[in-house]
């Protein structure tokens, strides 16, 4: 029992440490969302808190069976590579007696998840829909910005001037879906009712167009209620959590199976409040036979293979959610169906694991090596024994070892980003009958953005990682007994990252925005094409408004066009409407089968179309960021600023982009000056846990930084510079205190 506890103790803390790292990783991006809100639209830090709490009780319980598995992983690779499990098997310990600590802490941990996701998940769901529910009635509006489109239920509403508080709008344009048509006025006022939003215009007209004629309609207040805003309201899908059992079993009970919805999400998630839990279970068993099944195992392999065994999990979980929904399995079996091919995985691994350690015994790999090399001849022998010697050896040395970690560590993360993207799009992917071949393309061409977020980091916790590795096994304090200072030593880490951060800016600025924009268009017109609903998008530039019920800024196309020209009281005086337009260059554009009306003294007429519009920059002004270069941005922003614009998010974003480099440099700079001040050298545990404090707090201050800088709180450049300028000198204090300690 002694043993187990060692096993179990160190298994312990690797496990915790996963625990709180994917879950930080997941709330990190809530932290970024709920920013704004925070910073420009008034609600309190601590309803965010509170959003973050419930929203992680949940996310915890999910991320358990995960957990157990790489630290598992992570503790038997440490006593693999500290010789402890070989000195096991030297006194007489079968490899497959180390499984039953592992599965005694999974079982201890699947015990709480039980727990937490009978009892703690629907509370924890039914408070947060409570909470979302008080900052709507209060805040219904929270989410608005000036020139940006706010969905409340099918109505849409965007408001040239937002005021601080959110609920006085000016240049306001609500498109209705009862009557199709966009109201334009020159004021507005949202006030909460109930759960609902209500708005009153004022000096405002509408522009109808009939079968019979054309007629505009001019008012001096309107009043209407429009349903709640769809940022703060969670889905149908997410409010199945906050169900007890017994609510769950009766809408299963009730749940009718229809073409295109055979699937029940209350009988699905009756069956995974046990189906997760028990996956703890089963990952226990499942980390031995990984373990053992490996020729070389390390701390920093075994996490790396948690995370693909997490992937694959949820790999699982998405083709059994594709069965039940084609019909062909129920939802018990869907539930349960990654967990018993797991299951039957680890009992074919452990088989075959403990057939092969039982044939050749891994403590009889070196001698055997030594007995070939011995029989190649003299002249081997003779030339292992001769000393080569290598210029730079020591700087290579450093550096492979770096870049070395830097992969794995690449890997793992890269892994991590893939699995939380893959966890948030399960549901969207099914709600739009996506194959899982449109699923893989879609992956294909987005996965450069997920590696592109992994860089930086991966090279912070490498740097983190080398530095530890070489104070831990006194090769450090060897290198200093030899005359060679800890910083001297240090400088390869230093130069591969100098290195790195130009490619990191080519990559993004080059290969980035094209993958990107192909992700963005394989979403629109694979997997959203089967399920997309007409929806008005709105696109302003001076005096006109361009709406379109689909847009392609990248094609230069868009269809069900209808283009209004606004007077000096923000109102239409005059309209066209097109069944699709093309950019023919400069700003022109060309309209297909277009009819136009004009507005003069209170009276619509049809007049004579006009087959180009001339609309500048507009609808080019609304693509995204992410697709476009440094170059682009700055001339996007010169053209904005120049038809009198704010361009504001596009210099935080230009400036963000030209920064996001050094965070190469500066990241690891900081950790490498902090790490190299010795001897005594900091421990593993403090250098990680300095490198992990480094990382979350730069995410989370970019995010900050970058909604100050959109709000106009601060100039563009320092929302933009702020975090590498923040972490710069961070890293020059700790340089200023090795050198004082040199």
């Amino acid at each position: 029992m002694t043993l187990y506890r060692y096993i179990a103790v160190e298994a312990l803390r690797p496990t915790a440490f996963a625990l709180l790292g994917l879950t930080t990783i997941v709330l990190t991006a809530e932290v970024l969302r709920f920013s704004e809100l925070v910073i420009n639209r008034g609600v309190t830090p601590r309803s965010v808190a509170e959003i973050l709490f419930y929203e992680a009780i949940p996310m915890v319980a999910r991320m358990l069976p995960f957990s157990v598995l790489v630290g598992a992983l992570f503790a038997l690779g440490r006593m693999s590579a500290d010789r402890e499990i070989l000195a096991l098997e030297a006194s007489g310990i079968a490899p497959a007696r180390l499984s039953w600590p592992v599965v005694w802490l999974a079982g201890v941990a699947a015990l709480v998840a039980l727990a937490m996701s009978i009892a703690a998940t629907p509370w924890a769901s039914r408070s947060l829909d409570d909470l979302l529910e008080s900052i709507s009635r209060e805040k219904p509006w929270a989410n608005l910005q000036p020139g940006m489109v706010q969905s409340f239920g099918s109505w849409q509403l965007e408001a040239r001037e937002i005021s601080s508080g959110g609920d006085e709008l000016g240049g306001v344009m609500l498109w209705t879906p009862e009557i199709g048509e966009t109201v334009f006025a020159q004021r507005g006022r949202l006030a909460a009712a109930g759960g609902n939003v209500e708005i009153a215009l004022e000096d405002g007209s509408v522009v109808l167009t009939r079968e019979g004629g054309v007629d505009t309609l001019r008012f001096a207040t309107l009043g209407t209620k429009l349903p709640a805003g769809e940022i703060l309201e969670r889905k149908d899908r997410d409010r199945v959590l906050g169900l007890s059992l017994d609510e769950l079993a009766a809408q299963a009970r009730v749940f009718v199976p229809a073409e295109g919805r055979r699937l029940s999400p209350a009988g699905l998630e009756l069956q995974r409040r046990f189906a997760y839990p028990l996956a703890t279970l089963v990952f226990g068993f499942l980390a031995v036979p990984l373990f053992l099944t490996r020729a070389r195992a390390s701390r920093s392999a075994g996490a790396v293979m948690g995370l693909l065994c997490t992937l694959a999990y949820y790999g699982l979980v998405q083709l059994s959610e594709g069965l039940v929904q084609a019909g062909s399995i129920g939802s018990a079996l869907g539930a349960w169906l990654p967990n018993l091919i797991l299951a039957a995985l680890a009992a074919a691994l452990l088989a075959r694991a403990l057939r092969e350690r039982a044939l050749r015994p891994p403590s009889d790999r070196g001698f055997a090596r030594r007995l070939r090399r011995s029989d190649a001849g003299p002249e081997a022998a003779r030339h292992d024994r001769e000393p080569r010697l290598h210029r730079h050896a020591l700087a290579r040395y450093v550096a492979a070892r770096f870049v070395q970690l830097g992969g794995l560590t690449f890997t793992a993360l890269f892994a991590a980003y893939l699995l939380i993207d893959v966890m948030g799009r399960l549901q969207w992917f099914a709600e739009h009958g996506a194959s899982g071949m449109e699923a893989l393309r879609y992956y294909g061409a987005r996965a450069p953005m997920l590696a592109s977020r992994a860089v930086p980091m991966a090279i912070l916790v490498a740097t983190s990682l080398t530095v530890s590795l070489l104070a831990a096994e006194g090769e450090l304090l060897g290198m200093r007994a030899c005359g060679i200072p800890a910083p001297r030593a240090l400088l390869p880490v230093f130069l591969v990252s100098v290195l790195l951060a130009p490619l990191y800016f080519v990559f993004n600025n080059t290969i980035l925005p094209r993958t990107n924009a192909l992700a963005d268009e394989l979403k629109r017109t694979e997997i959203k094409a089967r399920s997309l609903r007409p929806r008005s998008v709105w696109h302003r530039s001076g005096n006109t408004v361009i709406q379109a019920g689909r847009l392609d800024p990248d094609q230069g196309v868009a269809h069900d066009v209808t283009i209004y020209w606004l007077g000096a009281d923000e109102l239409p005086v005059a309209r066209a409407d097109a069944e699709s337009m093309h950019h023919i260059g400069r700003g022109n554009w060309r309209l297909v089968a277009p009819s136009r009306i004009e507005v003069q003294d209170g009276t619509a007429r049809r007049v004579a179309p006009q087959a180009y519009a001339v609309l500048g920059e507009s609808i080019s002004a609304e693509v995204d960021t992410r697709q476009m270069s440094v170059a682009q941005i700055a001339r996007e922003a010169d053209e904005t600023e120049a038809a009198g614009f704010d361009a504001s998010m596009l210099r935080v974003d230009f400036h963000a982009k030209l920064a996001e480099p050094l965070s190469c440099i500066v990241l690891p700079a900081a950790v490498l000056f902090f790490a190299a001040t010795g001897p005594p050298f900091p421990g593993p545990a403090q250098t990680l846990l300095v490198s992990g404090i480094v990382g979350v707090v730069y995410i989370l201050f970019t995010g900050v930084s970058a909604s100050l800088g959109h709000g106009g709180r601060i100039p563009p450049a320092l929302g933009g510079w702020a975090p590498i300028a923040l972490f710069g000198l961070v890293a020059l204090a700790f340089a200023r205190r090795m050198w004082r300690r040199l």
